[in-house]
């Protein structure tokens, strides 16, 4: 562990593995590998075009890149130049970034050509090129620059909706130094160990457990911009990958598809899922067929991660979390906020320094858990806004906005339908002032939104269902929803 808390920042991650494993792999994606050497100058020059473009100590800048070379370049040059980084899925829509960025006002933006041209021309504009960002658009006034401080902000995010509803969480360098920090403690990733970044890397389970966890342990780390089950299967054998986060969609599809082909992943010492819960048949299914044990991972927007089922295989519960990670600490109350003994059920609460607010701030989830004898967690109910469709968070208040712009919606009531293995389908009740048709309402939204928002189930409702104080009666929704 570094000692001097002055050092506590991301820059510093990178600067201590170029400095250690200068001519080790760092970073691969589909086209290109680099050094942590290699990968310390490219972020240098990233920053400096950044600075060129009039980005400075304390803006914030959004990165709408896929998962790849560039992506971590950016990232790391925006944290580099002393601002902080704003990642936006690929898969956003024009109308979903312009509706984002009017909520949350960036000082600059990093994003391919055609991106960059859909948007306002407000701020900075760079993007990626094969020698490195070109600033597209110049802010006319910039910050002087500085180099970024453990305190300073350098990670904005959309909370998933699990302790509030979806709000902006920015986390410090120190916070997501610590987030490192403690998944290396529990794990004890090394310079050998080569991880494979399919989750994607503006989510923060792919950004913490795949890319800060690499800087790390100056491990490589192999990003694709999106899942393909085949590519994803060869990837792990012909790359003996040791590291993979993952999600319960993705576990799943690997675990039930291509059965004919025979693979090793004799290599694999850690697949750790998060995000959803992962259901017991999923685990079994892939064990069966990789001799892999999945092991879950407990984590928020607002913390990173918090708990890992790290257990030796022979007594591996697959229903647990696991226990706190590093220096965090977990306990479960009740109402009150009193600390319950083990085996009593409550809200799951989290005093973590990687935590936004610092670890003397408790961290009250609003999710439901049972702490055992030995301090492993499981999580008995969540509370999330969000669905969880196919490895992907959904928030319906989105999708019942962009429904209601459609003239012929007078309302929309949008949640999730469990489907087989955890997951949920995007399903929506509306009501209509004129005719139209399901497909319509699709199309309106796949215009708007990224494919997986898009309701997959849409049942037209003379009224939707209100309780006596006029809340929209959700759960009578689902249960009509799946029994169609």
């Amino acid at each position: 562990m570094i000692s001097d808390a002055a050092h506590r920042t991301v820059p510093a991650l990178l600067a201590r593995a170029a400095e250690h494993y200068a001519d080790r792999p760092a970073l691969s994606d589909e086209h290109d590998t680099v050094s942590f050497g290699a990968l310390a100058t490219r972020v240098a020059r990233a920053a400096a075009a950044l600075a060129a473009a009039g980005i400075g100590h304390g803006d914030r800048v959004a990165v709408v890149l896929p998962s790849s070379t560039a992506f971590v370049e950016a990232t790391l040059g925006v944290l580099a130049a002393g601002a902080a980084a704003f990642p936006i899925t690929a898969a956003a829509r024009p109308a979903e970034l312009r509706r984002l960025l009017a909520a949350t006002p960036v000082a600059g933006l990093v994003a391919p050509t055609d991106v960059v041209a859909a948007l306002p021309a407000e701020g900075a504009a760079l993007v990626p090129e094969p020698g490195g960002l070109a600033v597209a658009r110049r802010r006319r006034a910039a910050p002087a620059a500085a180099a970024p401080a453990p305190g300073d902000p350098a990670l904005a995010a959309y909370s998933s909706g699990t302790v509030a509803p979806p709000h902006l969480v920015v986390r410090t360098h120190e916070n997501l130094w610590w987030e490192a920090e403690n998944l290396a403690s529990a794990t004890g990733f090394d310079p050998t160990d080569v991880v494979l970044g399919i989750v994607p890397l503006s989510h923060a389970h792919g950004f913490g457990n795949a890319l800060l966890a690499s800087l790390r342990a100056g491990a490589h780390l192999i990003v694709r911009p999106r899942f393909h089950r085949r590519q994803t299967l060869e990837l792990l054998e012909r790359a003996r990958v040791t590291v993979f986060p993952t999600v319960p969609f993705v576990v799943r599809m690997l675990a039930t598809g291509s059965r004919g082909r025979r693979c090793d992943l004799g290599a694999l010492r850690w697949c750790v899922s998060a995000g959803a819960p992962l259901a017991r048949d999923v685990f079994d299914a892939f064990h069966d067929r990789f001799g892999v044990r999945v092991r879950q991972l407990y984590g928020l927007t607002e913390a990173g991660s918090v708990t890992l089922n790290a257990a030796p295989a022979e007594t591996l519960d697959p229903a647990s979390v696991g226990t706190p990670l590093g220096t965090t600490r977990v306990t479960v109350e009740d109402a009150d906020g009193r600390a319950l003994p083990a085996g009593a059920e409550g809200e799951v609460v989290v005093w973590s320094a990687a935590a936004a607010g610092g670890a003397a701030a408790p961290l009250r989830t609003r999710d439901r858990g049972v702490l055992d004898a030995a301090g492993a967690l499981r999580v008995t109910g969540r509370t999330s806004l969000f669905i969880n469709s196919a490895g992907n968070k959904v928030d319906p208040a989105e999708v019942e906005r962009v429904l209601g712009e459609h003239p012929a919606v007078a309302e929309a009531a949008v949640f999730g339908v469990p489907a087989p293995h955890g997951e949920e389908l995007v399903a929506a009740a509306v009501v209509l002032r004129a005719p139209c048709g399901a497909d319509a309402l699709r199309l309106h939204c796949r215009s708007q939104m990224a494919a997986y928002k898009v309701p997959r189930l849409i049942r037209v409702r003379r009224a939707l269902p209100r309780s006596p104080l006029g809340k929209v009666l959700i759960g009578r929704l689902i249960a009509e929803a799946a029994g169609d």
